[in-house]
């Protein structure tokens, strides 16, 4: 006798239905797309036990007929698809028709369900495989399903649900997100009749996050909107330096789907590099309208996973979405004063660390554009600093553009000081010195720039061997940037040739801190070389600067896009407001 055999008809349910059904957040899942689906204003969920005793779905969507409650059990029963074609172009959540088929398998299931058009509704009950009832009964407009003893018939796989809170989190988070993507539905969610959720249907997502997560979030978050051809990216993002510690505010939905993409997720932290504080991970409620057919939905019996036809095109539109909201917000972080913590809890506390390795003290040299002898290699010069004259003064800073700014001294050695009639301006001078240069290498960059020097005598490097990998690496990068390294026999390397905007002894340190640098996770290789280079030719904390210097770097610093952050994410500026001060003095502004 053969081995191969076809199994049963209710081992290959029960096999179909564990891919759909793995627990009580997954029947929660199927029947509200399933409402969403039909139209559904209203949809009222209730659990018991967290969902293994009692699983009950309501919506006021619009129902079905005798005919379509007697087919909807059926595996691969569904009106959503008709044709192969239309897989290509998926505009519901549900399609597979699968999901009441499987939940069935699994459960004891009742479902009341009426389309309005007469008096009388249809209600249906099952146990498992077997049809119990099938008759009319009075009911609204709309679907009921309740199901209940989940995996009553597979006891191993009951075993493995997790305690009933556990399995409420998961409903509660599940709902949470699909409120998010329909604001304009009304959302309930009852557990042992209890009240968790009770979101009524408003007219914006601001809104709902307002429901859903309260005034201070909302209050760091700004708005996104960015259309390209036929993609639009909007929704809700961090505003500059606020941020979580953690990532439970990322949320994605493409086509009002809510999705998980690791591709999203990269898109949306490296569109925030430079905007927020290291270890701050962005908040994002971001939603992607694009083409039907350029995204595939069926690639997850779950649904939860889909694959973009155009993935580089989706992150670049992230970034820039990002990018233009940035624009519109302060790029200059407040000081927040005692007493105002609690207020305004959701700015993080800039009076600690910023975290830089460069400390008072430090013995580096000033180097970058403020050493009189290095003038005349910089591409971009400095010409008031190189004829002996005082540089201009910025004449506006982010947020109060018609002010202006005044250098008032250097705080121990490491910090500039600087006024308007509005605020107090405390500035990092390594930070703003690398910022300053970070932005000018990468106008190199974009311009294919970069002019190299040969090296009268070229320095000898000795490379370990994790060096010498990574300079094999990176060797297209760095000789595009202006390095290049000659072998001269084991460990050796001789320096020939380094970018001219530095001295001979800056570049072999440099390009030995850009060969010992791990990859970053998210951050652009080369966009990584060029803040490493700016961070090691950036003027250290702890050198004396001269008014002239300290004016150039703070004129030169708010002409930049961002001066709020270094390329690391270390804050540059911080900003105390003169109604602060007041205010926290006790005195009153004139």
């Amino acid at each position: 006798m053969g081995r191969i055999r076809v199994l049963a008809e209710e081992v290959a349910s029960k096999i179909a239905a564990g891919e759909v059904v793995e627990r009580p957040v997954s029947v929660v899942k199927e029947l509200v797309e399933n409402s969403l689906d039909a139209g559904a204003t209203e949809i009222k969920v209730e659990l018991q036990d967290g969902g293994k005793k009692l699983i009950r779905v309501q919506d006021n969507g619009s129902g079905m007929t005798q005919e379509d409650a007697a087919l909807c059990f059926k595996r691969h029963a569904t009106s959503k698809i008709a044709t192969e074609a239309d897989l290509e172009r998926i505009a519901t959540l549900g399609f597979r028709g699968e999901a009441l088929a499987s939940i069935s398998a699994v459960s004891r299931i009742t479902l009341k369900t009426s389309d309005g058009s007469g008096e009388k509704g249809f209600q249906i009950e099952r146990e498992g495989e077997k049809l119990l009832r099938f008759i009319e009964s009075a009911f609204p407009r709309g679907t009921l399903v309740e199901v209940r003893d989940l995996f009553f018939n597979l006891p191993a796989r009951r075993k493995f649900l997790r305690s009933d809170r556990s399995e409420l989190s998961l409903v509660a988070s599940y709902l949470t997100t699909t409120a998010l993507a329909f604001p304009d539905v009304k959302f309930v969610l009852l557990h042992n009749q209890k009240e968790l959720i009770n979101c009524p249907a408003v007219s914006s997502l601001r809104e709902r996050v307002y429901q859903l997560f309260g005034k201070k979030v909302l209050d760091n978050l700004m708005g996104l909107d960015y259309e390209e051809e036929n993609y639009r990216i909007s929704g809700l993002g961090s505003r500059p330096f606020s941020g979580r510690l953690d990532r439970q505010h990322q949320f994605f939905f493409v086509n009002r789907r809510p999705v998980k993409d690791r591709m999203l997720n990269a898109a949306l932290t490296q569109a925030y590099l430079g905007i927020l504080e290291k270890q701050r991970n962005p908040e994002g409620f971001i939603f992607l309208e694009i083409p039907y057919e350029q995204v595939d939905v069926n690639v997850h019996p779950a649904k939860s996973e889909v694959r973009f036809r155009e993935p580089q095109k989706v992150f670049r539109l992230i970034l820039k979405a990002v990018e233009m909201a940035a624009r519109e917000e302060s790029l200059v972080k407040p000081i927040m004063v005692s007493g105002e913590q609690e207020e305004e809890r959701g700015i993080p506390d800039t009076t600690e660390s910023t975290g830089q390795t460069e400390r008072p003290g430090d013995t580096g040299e000033s180097v970058g554009w403020l050493r009189t002898e290095r003038q005349k290699t910089l591409l971009v010069a400095a010409p008031e600093i190189a004829a002996g004259k005082p540089a201009a003064v910025a004449e506006a800073v982010p947020g109060d553009r018609e002010a202006p700014i005044r250098v008032l001294g250097q705080y121990l050695e490491s910090y500039i000081i600087a006024v308007t009639e509005e605020a107090i301006f405390i500035i990092d001078q390594h930070n703003a010195h690398e910022r300053i240069l970070f932005e000018k290498f990468s106008q190199l960059e974009r311009n294919r720039a970069w002019v190299s020097r040969q090296a009268l005598f070229p320095p000898v490097l000795e490379l370990t061997p994790r060096q010498q990998v990574n300079y094999q690496d990176r060797q297209t990068e760095l000789e595009g940037l202006g390095f290049r390294l000659e072998p001269m026999g084991g460990a050796s390397f001789a320096l020939k040739e380094y970018p001219d905007v530095f001295r001979e002894e800056e570049a072999a340190d440099i390009l030995v801190s850009l060969l010992g640098e791990e990859e970053g996770k998210f951050l652009d290789r080369r966009e990584r070389m060029l803040a490493t280079m700016a961070c090691k030719a950036a003027v250290k904390a702890g050198q004396p600067l001269n008014r002239e210097e300290m004016e150039f770097l703070t004129s030169e610093l708010f002409s930049t896009g961002n001066p709020g952050l270094c390329p690391h994410g270390r804050p540059v500026v911080i900003r105390l407001d003169r109604s602060r001060i007041e205010r926290t003095l006790g005195r009153q502004p004139e």
